[in-house]
């Protein structure tokens, strides 16, 4: 009995009514040889994430020696990228960074159930945030504009020309197309006034190169081009060309997918990141590339899908629209399907809810068990929003507000807070999504979060 008072070692036999039978020793996982410790660390990571490979790696000191840190090289190893991740809209005038939090911000596993991590980001505090590629944070720094692109877990940073330079940038573009050399230096602040609020409309995608380069790209909706810079580099390299309804760009892989339609037509166009430039001997620097253009990969018509957006579920891009226009049902197709020239309408999305807009998200139904199998959005006809089951083809309202004219009182549903996900417009400035018409922008840039 003096062995059973005690915790048991490993090799102890323990007597159970008398018996002679010895109880199995407990495995001692810290002797895992360290080639299968790397092969199970590299499995989590691939299927779990970044979140479960830090757990992984914080086992023992054993695991921790044998999976490679994160830190130092999570933004230039695209398998440490938080893709599952995203940063929470609190609402209610909490923007990111906003005393309330501390210094702190919420994020929300789009890919497991009640996963909410609160993450110590100090550099929210002098920084608005614009986008969020692959689950990382694309910031502006208050004062010189400055871009940064942050890892929000490790908070490894990259640096990439300002915004000031951009939309410096653009306003000689636009002018020099339009009306000539810059001719007036008042005429000059006020539109690079304009262009800087225009430029913080984005959607930006991250490409890692096979030389370890980090480049951006910056779909910039309101003014039709797309801007690209590697970090470090002295200045953005700006489209030659121009691009409508870049609003609903899909950042995927580093490149960016683009849906637009017109006159009867869907068109699914690809943007590829600008091919890298190998540096000529004696060279500090590389020369900059042109960004390629736009290469349709789909052309279908508003018979086989209305008013599409695009979202990506497990590995593979969905076309997501309503049937025709009179917006009775959604429809949910396959990218692959379509380049194929095959029509075939997505039945069962199995465990996921879609949340379809601008930006679109795909989530885990663990999150809302009651809505699985379904696509949430604005209900184009009806003016709602509204959930529609893939599997019976029925509607019904998705949260209990109108939100026409203003987001509903506190506290709001979580689909709610994730559906403003969908809305740049509000998700990153601490409003809650509502259909009215954001606020003029000489009113939200009185405050440093009115980008």
């Amino acid at each position: 009995m003096a062995a059973a008072a005690g915790p048991l070692r490993q090799g102890v036999s323990l007597r159970v009514g008398g018996g002679d039978r010895e109880a199995p020793a407990a495995p001692d996982w810290a002797s895992l040889h360290v080639d299968l410790t790397q092969l199970i660390a590299a499995r989590v990571l691939a299927t779990g994430g970044f979140v479960d490979y830090v757990r992984f790696r914080a086992v023992c000191p054993h695991w921790r020696a044998a999976a490679a840190s994160p830190r130092g090289r999570a933004l230039l190893d695209p398998r440490f990228h938080p893709r599952r991740w995203m940063l929470f809209p609190e609402g209610f005038g909490r923007f990111p960074g906003h005393r309330a939090d501390g210094g702190h911000a919420r994020f929300f596993d789009l890919s497991a159930a009640g996963a909410f991590v609160r993450v110590p980001l100090p550099e929210l505090k002098n920084h608005c945030v614009l986008d969020s590629p692959d689950g990382l944070l694309l910031l502006q720094r208050d004062g010189d504009s400055a871009v940064r692109l942050l890892h929000p877990f490790t908070r490894d940073v990259a640096e990439f020309p300002d915004m000031n330079c951009l939309a410096y940038q653009l306003h000689q573009l636009e002018y020099e197309l339009t009306v000539g050399p810059l001719y007036n230096f008042k005429n000059w602040f006020y539109s690079t006034s304009r262009y800087l609020h225009q430029a913080r409309k984005l959607c930006a995608a991250v490409n890692i190169t096979a030389t370890g380069a980090i480049t951006v790209m910056l779909a910039l909706h309101s003014i039709g081009r797309v801007a690209f810079a590697s970090a470090g580099d002295a200045e953005w390299t700006i489209s030659s060309w121009k691009m409508n309804q870049l609003d609903r760009a899909l950042p995927y892989q580093g490149k960016l997918y683009v849906v637009t339609w017109e006159d009867g037509l869907t068109h699914v166009s690809l943007i590829d990141p600008p091919p890298p430039v190998p540096r000529c001997e004696g060279e500090e620097l590389p020369s900059v590339s042109a960004l390629p253009s736009p290469k349709t990969i789909v052309t279908c018509s508003s018979d086989e899908i209305h008013l599409p957006s695009l979202v990506e579920l497990d590995s593979e891009i969905l076309l997501v629209g309503y049937n025709d226009s009179s917006f009775s049902h959604i429809l949910v197709l396959k990218l692959a399907d379509l380049v194929l020239g095959r029509t075939m309408p997505v039945t069962s999305i199995d465990n996921h809810v879609l949340f379809a807009g601008a930006r679109s998200l795909c989530v885990s139904s663990s999150w809302l068990p009651s809505i699985g199998g379904s696509v949430v959005c604005f209900h184009a006809g009806e003016n709602y929003l509204a959930q529609y089951n893939l599997s019976t083809g029925t509607w019904s309202p998705a949260c209990d507000a109108h939100l026409m004219l203003s987001p509903p009182p506190r506290p709001c549903s979580l689909i709610h807070h994730m559906y403003t996900c969908c809305d740049r417009q509000f998700w990153n400035k601490g409003l809650m999504f509502c259909f009215k018409a954001e606020p003029e922008w000489w009113v939200m840039r009185s405050s440093r979060y009115g980008a």
